[in-house]
């Protein structure tokens, strides 16, 4: 996470991010379903928060005014691009 703050300070570059989660369900080498989720923000100067993991301080969601680190469990399970994908999922089945 630091070395993606300093590179962008460095460089100056875009802050507008995503996280993609892209699912697919077989049976027997037979595709059955496939879905994908997003979750698109900005790229913070700072982290904040102290939930979550990995980029999840710095991800910040401006609908919400908060990073992906400041959300509640339970928030974060109905926004995150995994929670999406799998929400997409189950829609196409039966």
């Amino acid at each position: 996470m630091q070395k993606l703050l300093e590179e962008l300070a460095r460089n100056g570059g875009a802050r507008e991010a995503r996280f993609v989660c892209r699912l697919a369900l077989a049976q027997e080498g037979n595709l059955l379903y496939e879905s994908e989720g997003q979750c698109t923000g900005i790229i913070c100067t700072e982290p904040h928060g102290s939930n979550g993991f990995g980029y999840d301080p710095v991800f910040y969601i401006p609908t919400l005014g908060k990073t992906l680190a400041e959300l509640s469990e339970a928030e974060k399970n109905r926004l995150s691009h995994r929670a999406r994908a799998v929400s997409a999922l189950l829609e196409q089945m039966p």
